[in-house]
């Protein structure tokens, strides 16, 4: 079975974050915190990269963590990812500038949860495509969890529409829905077992990520300047390491 859920809560509107120069020159989103064995794919790469720092993203890129990791995600427009142990995802199309927001993702297996950001953006289409279905995300939240064929989705608040097998289901807040391939979506207005101890978790994570988005708010470059900061900080503790090696032998 494959198993996605999903929970949706609109969030804040942010202060456009590309205020001085190009919008080219900033990352759209950044491997935020992360722990245990996550691994990063670049487009094109051939090589699995295993993450030791923040680290900017870019289209194409593939995300997966090992038993026991999780790694989180914050795009430039105040969106939070949390991918949970055993997940895997492909981020296809990951395009933000002053007018557009233009985010697709594959999402293949494992639990993800997701806060999408609600920004004033003349164009804005935020797609996750899942085995069994896909979500039209509109400025909410969500979780996945896929698993085999089966999708579980729940709505926490907001709006979601949910495509499968040539049909369209529109979630209203506090419903879930589970989507089979070749039988459609069946919606309930009450959450199961699983789906109310998702929401606890998401609950949680609400105001780790409520806090990023102040951080992000009025910051141009933020993103950039984090990665940059992190990655220098681990240089310098692997310079550190390398003296004290070299002063014992």
């Amino acid at each position: 079975m494959k198993k996605i859920w999903i929970g949706f809560i609109p969030l804040v509107f942010l202060t456009p974050l590309f205020g001085a120069g190009p919008a080219e020159n900033y990352a759209a989103a950044c491997v935020y915190q992360h722990k245990g064995d996550v691994q990063l794919l670049e487009a094109g790469g051939r090589s699995w990269l295993t993450l030791k720092s923040a680290v900017s993203l870019k289209e194409g890129a593939r995300l997966k963590t090992g038993a026991g990791a999780w790694c989180q995600v914050l795009a430039g427009d105040g969106t939070f990812i949390n991918l949970y142990e055993n997940s895997e995802t492909v981020i296809e199309t990951l395009r933000l500038k002053e007018d557009t927001r233009d985010y697709r993702f594959n999402f293949i297996k494992g639990r993800i949860l997701w806060m999408a950001a609600k920004v004033k953006h003349k164009f804005s289409k935020f797609e996750i495509r899942m085995p069994s279905a896909v979500c039209a995300v509109r400025g909410t939240d969500f979780s996945i969890d896929v698993t085999s064929a089966t999708s579980e989705i729940g709505l926490f608040e907001g709006e979601l529409a949910v495509s499968s097998d040539g049909k369209e289901t529109a979630l209203s807040a506090g419903s879930e829905a589970v989507v089979e391939s070749g039988s459609g979506a069946r919606v309930s207005d009450r959450f199961s077992r699983l789906m109310e101890t998702e929401k606890r978790r998401y609950l949680k994570l609400k105001k780790h990520a409520d806090a990023l988005r102040l951080k992000l708010e009025g910051r141009e470059n933020f993103i950039n300047e984090f990665v940059r900061i992190q990655q220098k900080k681990l240089q310098d503790f692997e310079t550190r390491r390398r003296e004290k090696l070299n002063k014992h032998k």
